[in-house]
Parts: structure tokens; sequence; C-alpha cells
């Protein structure tokens, strides 16, 4: 199977004139989302927070070494963003109105940009980067009824629709799928009717999910892999589109693993029928243990996992990583510090997913998307 890499290769030459726009350059501009232009040299002398400049700008490959050192795979990201700075499709597309924001008091991690065409004005959300911020943050999504980013998405939605009177996409992969949704969903009309386009790539849905997915037509697309354990959370709804991957699981959340169909002349996602049990018995089984446990119990469990890692002052994953090397005995004291009551009861939860998954496993088809038996 070919990815999103094959794509940009076979039209790096061809204008949109050429080739029009098409979803696989959504899924393109998602990925530029992870580049940390707001950490450039360009991004200050452009001043991009409030003005555009053209891609080929960052053609700089220390530039684009340094924008790519947050993705999971460095190195990979580097290989597949490197020549589309320079590449005939996008070298003058606009770039800009990047907003890039940090707060532990809020637990907020927020970044989004723009990428402004001759035809379209399109918006792109950052998912979770390598943060233990980013990281709590979407353990928040699971606890509470807002979070500070939504609001935030929302907003700029609003910003840009004000620029000029173009069509707008809404796009994001992981979080900002999620906070793609959330900015249409609750956008003025007169945004909604200027919005051709909503893509949600394998975010997780809403803990109160009182849309109507069915009012917004088909505008809005959530693309999710087949073995998929991410945006299954919290999604109750039949909108979810499985595609294929050439990664399992959790790997298989990486846009990079994305297949494109051969048939569409790799423009379009590759889409298959069904997901597979493993990734039905997650959604279901996770929708019962988060309703089982409630809030209070979670927010234990998520505290326990977060101190764990920030407890040696821990800024992202390859920190930690290192660091659990490094420093075990900083890990272990910290989980002798719990009482023995409040262990066993973390021991519990945990344990508890584990047996929830089998059982719903072994009578799949005995309970609903929420993890509800059908009677």
């Amino acid at each position: 199977m070919a990815n999103i890499s094959k794509f940009a290769k076979l039209y790096a030459d061809k204008t949109f004139e050429e080739e029009p726009f098409c979803e696989a350059d959504v899924i393109v501009g998602s990925l530029f989302s992870y580049a940390l232009f707001e950490e450039t040299e360009t991004y200050k002398k452009y001043n991009l927070g409030e003005k555009t400049c053209k891609a080929h700008v960052f053609s700089d490959n220390n530039e684009v070494k340094m924008m790519c050192r947050n993705y999971l795979n460095p190195k990979i990201f580097e290989k597949f963003i490197t020549p589309l700075f320079t590449s005939k499709r996008y070298k003058d597309v606009e770039v800009g109105h990047i907003i890039h924001f940090l707060s532990e008091s809020d637990v907020m991690q927020f970044c989004t940009f723009s990428i402004i065409t001759k035809n379209y004005n399109l918006v792109f959300f950052r998912g979770t980067d390598i943060s233990i911020l980013g990281r709590k943050e979407n353990f928040n999504m699971l606890l509470e009824d807002s979070i500070p980013s939504w609001e935030a998405a929302k907003k700029y939605v609003e910003k840009i629709s004000k620029l000029n009177k173009k069509p707008i996409i809404i796009a994001g992969h992981s979080k900002g799928g999620n906070l793609a949704y959330y900015a249409y969903f609750n956008s003025s009309k007169e945004i909604q009717n200027r919005v051709k386009y909503v893509f949600n790539f394998d975010g997780p849905g809403f803990k109160v999910d009182n849309y109507d997915y069915s009012e917004f037509g088909t505008k809005i697309f959530k693309y999710v892999p087949r073995d998929d354990i991410v945006g299954v959370i919290f999604d109750y709804s039949d909108n979810m589109i499985p595609i294929s991957t050439s990664k399992r699981g959790v790997n298989a959340h990486d846009l990079l693993t994305w297949d494109m169909d051969k048939k569409e002349n790799y423009r379009k996602i590759k889409r298959v029928k069904n997901f597979t049990n493993l990734s039905l018995t997650f959604r279901k089984s996770s929708a019962l243990w988060l309703r089982k446990w409630g809030k209070e119990s979670m927010k234990e469990l998520v505290d326990f996992i977060v101190g764990i890692a920030t407890c040696n002052d821990c800024k992202n994953l390859f920190e930690l990583k290192l660091d659990i090397i490094k420093a075990r005995k900083v890990y272990l004291d910290k989980i002798s510090n719990y009482d023995e009551d409040t262990k066993d009861r973390l021991k519990v939860i945990s344990r508890d997913l584990v047996k929830i998954y089998f059982r719903i496993l072994l009578h799949l088809n005995e309970y609903n998307n929420k993890g509800e038996r059908i009677e």
C-alpha cells in the first residue's frame, strides 16, 4: 500500500490548477500542523502570528530539521516534509496566522495555523504534541465537560473567517480533529454556511455529545483506522469511516501510516468496510469503564499517571523515556508515597478495564457502542 508520501511525490510538480485541491492535500496540511513554525526565526521575521508568508520561505534545511523535532518519529517526518516547501504544488501557498499557547494552570496545549490558497482558507489544528502537558489535557477530555482549547478553536475560526470571503475548510488530526469538529459545530450559521468541509482525522469524541450529526450533512468527515483505539473513544455515533493503514493499534494513529487509494490516484484515503473486533471491543469497553468508575476515581488514576511522568520535571515524552532509564528510583519513590488503600484502589480500577475488555470481546454483539447491554 502507498501512504501520503506517494501522493506528495506524484503531485509535487502539479499546481492546484493542473490537479485540483483534494482530500490528500488536507492530510498534508494536517501534517504541516505538527511542524514547529512558531519556534523559527522565520516566524518572528514575518510576524506570522498575525500575517502570512509563502511556504518556500521555510525551506532552510536546518530550520526544517528543528521544526520536526517534536514529531514522534522526527527523521521520517523530516524526510516527508522537507521537499514540500519547495515543491511546485505547495511552495507558493500562504502559511500563517499561527497561534501557539501552553498553560500549566489551564491545562492547555493549543496550536493552530492557516494555509491560504487561491480558492480556500484552510484551518488546521495541531493534535497532541509530545509534551506531558498535552497528554494531561487529553486526559481532561475524558474527565471534564469542556476544555479551554475548544473555545480557543472556535474563536480562531471566527478570526480566519474575517480575512476574506473564501470558502473555509477546517481539519485536524487526533485532538486537532476533535477541535475541528467543536469549532464547526459551535460556530455561527453564517460561518457554518461558508465551511466547505470539516475533516476529523482520528480525533476522539465528546464526553457530552448532544450533536445531531445528520444536521451537518455531507460536510463532515471522520476517518478512523480500522484497528483504532483513539478516535473511537467517546464516539457513539455511526459517523466514522474505517480506513486502511500499514500499522495496527496505537501505531495506526500516525497519519504517515495511512493508506491512500490507488484507484483514486492516491488523492483519497483508502476506505475499508469494517473496524476490527479489537477496535470495536475497545470502543465499547472503554465507554463502560469510564462510565462505571466516574470522574473522581478516574481523576485519581490520571493524577497518578501524570504524577509519575512529571515528578522529575520531565517536559515531554522523550525526556520521560530517558529519565526513566537514568532515575528509576525517583519513580519508585513516587509510587511508594501512596498509601496502601490508594494503591489498592488504583490497581482495582486499572485491572477492571482488562476484565471489562475481555468480557465484551467474548460477547461483542451483546453490547452497543456505549458499552450497554442490548436487551
